[in-house]
């Protein structure tokens, strides 16, 4: 699984990723910035999702340590481009 740093969000997001949304659902305070599916990383882990393998997948989550973990079991699973955003949500609105 590759990180993905803020300033190279919107070349990946040109290129057609999928932003997916893994944060568990007590956790899902903060709106996200831009358009995004929601499958929290609990169902990831059960195999309980479906996404396309020919796309990349941009996983985002508030610290970027919950869409690590979700991104190790989509690459298991035969995912072949995952992405984090590294420091998560937050980093978005940190300076």
């Amino acid at each position: 699984m590759k990180s993905v740093r803020k300033e190279e969000l919107e070349a990946l997001l040109a290129r057609g990723a999928l932003v997916v949304d893994v944060r568990p659902k007590d956790k899902r305070t903060s709106p996200l910035p831009f358009v995004a599916v929601w499958i929290p990383v609990e169902a990831i882990q059960k195999g309980s999702y479906e996404l396309p393998k020919d796309r990349p997948l941009l996983l985002v989550c508030e610290k970027g340590l919950v869409s690590q973990v979700a991104g190790l079991y989509l690459e298991s699973d035969g995912y072949p481009e995952v992405y984090s955003l590294e420091g998560g949500l937050r980093a978005l609105t940190e300076g």
